[in-house]
């Protein structure tokens, strides 16, 4: 059996707990990287912070499309 037919207890893939997990997770982070961004006094700070959500959103969007095309994720 390979990785991709495992199942957990609910049936679903454990892959994709663990994408739907990480998008979740993803999503919490650039939000609170938003929130930290606005509230910067400094300048540098902020650039900084900025280029990390900046990341962050595109681990968000490569989890997304990984979801997408296996049919797990659709937006609405």
């Amino acid at each position: 059996m390979n990785q991709t037919q495992n199942t957990n207890i609910a049936g679903t893939t454990i892959d994709k707990d663990i994408l739907n997990d990480m998008l979740m997770t993803e999503k919490y982070v650039s939000g609170t990287y938003e929130t930290a961004v606005m509230e910067a006094a400094n300048e540098t700070v902020r650039d900084t912070l900025r280029q990390i959500q900046d990341e962050e959103q595109q681990h968000a969007k490569m989890i997304f499309d990984a979801m997408n095309q296996r049919g797990w994720y659709t937006p609405q």
